[in-house]
């Protein structure tokens, strides 16, 4: 056997094997952390990828909140949300909310409000106020640009108990 010492073909050899194998597990360590890093941008940089808003919150009080979510049901409170089929030049559309009671008799006296979010942004929350347009609609201007499926959480004050409805509207264009 012959040492490398003495051997300068056998040195050079050892040399360029330490050298492959130590700058291949730099570059794989190299890489893990360029892929680490990429999807922590991609985690907390994208609006599609987030939790929906007050998560957190709604689920400490699930109770309250659940309630509040089907007292529509119990008092017989029926909700219709229509978005208009066309949007101005900023993407605002406007929505028209009718709110009616359980014998179908327009409900006054009623305020509405809301937070919408695009489904594939649910980051990108709107607070939404409607204004009582009389005979139970109440009227706003969103900005609903995007087509596709929208999630309004509309909030009724004023009724017997407090509401939220969590309403899908789908924007065709």
């Amino acid at each position: 056997m012959s040492n490398p010492q003495n051997d300068p073909d056998l040195a050079n050899a050892e040399r360029k094997a330490r050298r492959f194998w130590v700058s291949l597990v730099v570059t794989f360590l190299g890489l893990q952390v360029v892929i680490g890093i990429l999807s922590v941008r991609l985690a907390i940089g994208d609006s599609a990828a987030v939790i929906v808003p007050d998560y957190h919150t709604t689920a400490l009080n699930w109770d309250a909140h659940r309630r509040r979510q089907t007292a529509a049901d119990r008092l017989g409170i029926k909700v219709v949300v229509q978005p208009s089929d066309v949007a101005d030049g900023q993407g605002n559309r406007a929505i028209e909310v009718l709110v009616s009671d359980r014998d179908s008799k327009a409900m006054t006296g009623v305020v509405l409000s809301g937070r919408l979010y695009h489904h594939a942004a649910a980051g990108d929350a709107v607070k939404v106020s409607f204004e009582d347009a009389g005979d139970g609609r109440h009227v706003s201007l969103a900005p609903m640009a995007k087509p596709g499926l929208w999630h309004l959480e509309l909030k009724i004050d004023g009724a017997d108990e407090p509401i939220v409805l969590p309403v899908t509207v789908e924007v065709a264009s």
